[in-house]
Parts: C-alpha cells; sequence; structure tokens
C-alpha cells in the first residue's frame, strides 16, 4: 500500500513538473520575414501570407477590414511552415491580419505579427454588378458564384470571369480568363470546374489550375498542360460523376439527304444537309474517352424545332464543311440521375427534355411539345395530366430533392414548325417544376416562377435555376436579356443591349423575392450570365 502511495505521488509531482515547466516555455516566434503576395494575378481579390515559427505551431489569422472580421485558421496540425490564404476580401479596403500563434503545450502568443495591405479595385472594364435588395434571414447561407462575360453586336469577346459576390452583392473574388467561361461549378473537393470553347479547366480558388483537358478532334493543338480528349468539341456543360469521371456535351456532323428547308412552310423542296448533333462524352482524367451517346442515333433526325436550320457552327467548329451546317439540336445541358443512373438532356431546338439510360443509351421519355414527333418516339411522349404548359427552348434542368424536375424555360417562339411562333415581345419566361410519372408516362406542373403578370420577363438566351438545398428557396440566372432601345425584348442574341438579373425566391405558390442582382445596364449593355450557384465558401 505504501508503495502504491509514494507511485502516485511521485507520479503526480511529475506531471506539476511537466505542467510547470511547458508554461514557463517561451511562446513560438516567428523566424525571418512574413511575405504577403498576390498568388495569382488571375485571382487578384486573394492574398497569401507565408512564413516560419521556430517551432512547431498552429496558426490563427484575424482578418479584419475595419468593419468586418472573421479569423481564419491554417493546419490542423502543429508546423514549422506556414502558408495562409486569405480568399474573400472586398475590393479597395485596407486589410489588417493579426497572426497568433499556440504550440502543442497550450502556450500563445497572440500578437506574433500583424499585417497590412490594401485591396486592389475592380477593374475599369469589370462588369457593372447593381444590387437591388436582400433579406440575408431568408437567403440560402453562402456566396453566389456565376460566369459572366460581354457580348456586343456582331463582337463577342473572348474575356471571362468567374465572380463571387456576398449577401449584399459586393463582389469577394473574381478570377479572370483569356476565354469565355460557360458552364462552373464547385467540385465535391471545393475546386472550380468550368467548361469553355473546346475544353474545359478545373482550378482552386487561389488561381491555380489543376488540370486541364482539350477537345482535339478539329485542331490537334494541344495548349501546354492540357489533357487532349479526342472529339470534336466541348460545349455547355461539364461536370464530375461520383465515379471521378467527367461528362460534357460534344458534336457531330452527318449529311443527311431529303432534309428540310423551311421552319414555316411544310411544302418546301427537300435537300441534302450537313446536320450537326450533338454528343453526350463521358471521359476519364487521363483523356480516355469511357463512353458516347449520340443523340442523332436517339432522336429523330428529320424532326426540327425553331433555329434547327440556323448556320451556328459556319462561324465556328465547322466553318471548314462544305455548304454549311445545320444546327439540329444545340443541346445545352445535360445531368445525371443517379437514382437510376440515367442521363437527363435539355434539347433547346427540339424543344424537348429527354431521359436516357445511362448503361444502354436506351430513350426513355420525353418532355416537350408533342407536334412533330412520329413512331417510334411517339410512344415516349409524356402526356399532360391537369394544366401543364410545355417549355421551349429550355436551360439547365435539376433534379430536386422531392425528385421533381426543375427546369429554365426561355420560352423562346412558344410554337413548333409550322405555326406560327410568338414574338419576343410578346413571350416570357419562366422556371418551371415538374412531376413525372415515368410508369404512368405523364407529367404534373407544380411550380412556377414568372410567366405572364406584372413581372413579365424574356431571357431570349442562357439561363439557369437552381433547388437550394438548407432554405429550399429557388436561385435564378436570367442570364440573357436582350432589349432595343425601347426596352423591347428582342430574339437574336447578336442584337440589342444585353444585360442579366440573379434572384432568390422562395419555393411557395407566390414565390417571393430575398435576392436580387442586376448584371450590365443602359450605360455598360452587352454582359451576360451563363448560369449562377450557391456555394458555401470558396477555400
Amino acid at each position: 500500500m505504501r508503495a502504491t502511495g509514494l507511485r502516485l505521488r511521485f507520479l503526480f509531482l511529475l506531471a506539476v513538473t511537466l505542467v510547470a515547466a511547458a508554461c514557463d516555455r517561451t511562446p513560438p516566434g516567428i523566424v525571418g520575414s512574413v511575405i504577403n503576395e498576390t498568388p495569382n494575378e488571375s485571382t487578384p481579390l486573394v492574398r497569401m501570407i507565408s512564413f516560419t515559427t521556430d517551432e512547431p505551431a498552429l496558426v490563427t489569422a484575424e482578418v479584419s477590414d475595419g468593419t468586418r472580421q472573421r479569423a481564419v485558421r491554417t493546419s490542423e496540425e502543429p508546423q514549422t511552415s506556414h502558408v495562409i490564404p486569405i480568399v474573400g476580401m472586398h475590393p479597395s479596403r485596407s486589410y489588417t491580419v493579426t497572426l497568433a500563434l499556440r504550440d502543442d503545450a497550450g502556450n500563445e502568443r497572440g500578437d506574433a505579427a500583424t499585417v497590412t495591405f490594401d485591396s486592389p479595385a475592380l477593374p475599369e472594364q469589370f462588369p457593372p454588378i447593381q444590387f437591388v435588395s436582400s433579406d440575408p434571414a431568408r437567403m440560402e447561407p453562402g456566396l453566389t458564384l456565376f460566369s459572366v462575360f460581354r457580348w456586343l453586336p456582331n463582337r463577342p469577346s473572348n474575356d471571362g470571369l468567374l465572380v463571387a459576390v456576398d449577401d449584399q452583392g459586393e463582389v469577394v473574388w473574381y478570377y479572370r480568363a483569356d476565354h469565355r467561361i460557360s458552364d462552373a461549378r464547385q467540385t465535391s473537393r471545393g475546386t472550380l470546374l468550368y467548361q469553355f470553347g473546346r475544353g474545359a479547366v478545373e482550378l482552386d480558388a487561389l488561381g491555380n489550375v489543376i488540370a486541364r483537358w482539350q477537345a482535339t478532334g478539329l485542331d490537334d493543338e494541344v495548349p501546354d498542360g492540357a489533357v487532349p480528349i479526342e472529339t470534336d468539341t466541348f460545349h455547355h456543360e461539364v461536370f464530375e460523376l461520383p465515379s471521378g469521371e467527367l461528362v460534357t456535351l460534344s458534336t457531330e456532323v452527318r449529311s443527311l439527304d431529303e432534309y428540310p428547308t423551311s421552319e414555316t412552310d411544310p411544302g418546301a423542296p427537300r435537300a441534302t444537309a450537313n446536320v450537326v448533333g450533338d454528343v453526350i462524352l463521358q471521359f476519364q482524367r487521363d483523356g480516355s474517352i469511357s463512353k458516347t451517346w449520340k443523340l442523332l442515333d436517339i432522336l429523330d433526325p428529320y424532326r426540327i424545332g425553331y433555329k434547327s436550320l440556323w448556320d451556328f457552327f459556319d462561324r465556328t467548329d465547322y466553318r471548314h464543311v462544305v455548304g454549311g451546317t445545320k444546327n439540329w439540336s444545340h443541346t445545352n445541358a445535360v445531368i445525371h440521375d443517379p437514382s437510376d443512373d440515367s442521363l437527363i438532356v435539355s434539347v433547346r431546338h427540339q424543344d424537348a427534355l429527354v431521359k436516357i439510360d445511362r448503361e444502354t443509351g436506351r430513350l426513355i421519355w420525353i418532355l416537350g411539345d408533342p407536334a412533330g414527333w412520329n413512331e417510334p418516339w411517339q410512344q415516349h411522349l409524356l402526356k399532360p395530366e391537369g394544366p401543364v404548359e410545355w417549355p421551349y427552348h429550355t436551360h439547365a434542368p435539376m433534379i430536386t430533392p422531392e425528385g421533381t424536375l426543375l427546369v429554365y424555360d426561355n420560352g423562346n417562339y412558344r410554337a413548333m414548325p409550322f405555326t406560327k411562333p410568338v414574338e419576343a415581345a410578346d413571350s416570357h419566361s419562366r422556371v418551371v417544376e415538374y412531376a413525372i410519372d415515368e410508369e404512368a408516362k405523364t407529367v404534373r406542373q407544380v411550380w412556377i416562377y414568372g410567366g405572364p403578370g406584372s413581372d413579365m420577363s424574356f431571357t431570349v438566351f442562357v439561363g439557369d435555376a437552381d433547388w437550394l438545398p438548407q432554405t429550399g428557396n429557388v436561385l435564378v440566372t436570367e442570364g440573357g436579356h436582350v432589349v432595343d432601345e425601347q426596352g423591347i425584348p428582342l430574339d437574336d442574341s447578336n442584337e440589342g443591349r444585353k444585360w442579366a438579373r440573379i434572384v432568390e425566391v422562395t419555393h411557395t405558390n407566390s414565390p417571393e423575392k430575398v435576392f436580387e442582382l442586376l448584371v450590365g445596364g443602359e450605360e455598360a449593355p452587352g454582359w451576360s450570365v451563363y448560369r449562377s450557384e450557391r456555394v458555401e465558401r470558396l477555400y
């Protein structure tokens, strides 16, 4: 018993001694200078602070612009080499970063160093962003991330921007590229993945390019660091499957005999045509193609919608094709439905949303105006259950947590050949939610935002609608408004004044706006927003 007591006393005294020794230790300090720099010219509102400590330490950075404060924690384990990214700064502000150090024994140095700097102003040619209103208590938390580009009449710009704003519409981050950016999204790893021209890029919020892929079917020149993909084009969409493989849209050209030559006259003579059809492409990160689904093999190649005979590709990817081309499908979105491993595709010039089995390529259903569909496609048409307004020239379908389908319905023409189209000035865009019963082959319209009314508007091109997971609100991107000098909508994206609106609305019978932002305006027209999404944070 006496020996046990002595042992316990010894252990207690040892512990007290060790604690006292730890408390007597000098807190960790910084060795040498603190480096404060912008890591990449492409992301000016990012700062990188780096330094070395004389012993392993944990670091906390207190960031303040005089109005807002936030703490940035670096690593989870003590170390001697420290790199602290400051992401999410407002432009034209004076910032102070106070560095605090703590060792593994709990010794702290609360003011190891103070770093001050001014964040840069936005460049002169930055798109004008007008904050209209917000209700942060009812908004989905996070930042609004969107791709924006300028497109003046007959002079599309090659510059591209990704922009993030806070709940007051203030810019807190942007990335500038030398190419126009289309679809952009945050991956499950927190990186950013976007599609551009004939390629795709993955980067981090610091502006570091992680990976790049380039379609080489029409041009075998591969930029430095890019992975070649043997396909004609990339366009509109890129996303990552749970397996880590990627999906994008490509194209092919086929010569078809006896092709329609008019969208208004069913009796017009037919002729041979070079028809551009979209190809859904699944590929691995090393560039190898895993699977393709060709819409010319899945849908009726002779069915046309308004703009199916457009020579869009004659000025871009297929300018070398003798006799010109026809823009038959103009698919602008594809998404994966994990519930049954299928793909849902927005085929804009067919005015249809279609579902395809990913394994077999089998057509499951077609949602859209039934006009012009013959057998065997007719048997796949969804039949309306109750009042249903068909969507036209859609963008960006999304499966909601309730299993419904949310889509941005641009509403171009609101008719099929060979009936009279609705003029742009009289048309409307909207967000619409459909409930689909695949067994019964029926579709119900369950919710809409927009359409005829006091807030009616028409977006001739691009657009997006995202279900937001925490609030159930819907983030809407009216990305391509085009109007004349009197503000009347036009149906030609090469004309008029362009501007965009991003709005978050409640998912209620009478949707209420809780956030609204305008991009572009009378004094600086030409700006368009491809899509937007709400992200929790960038880094």
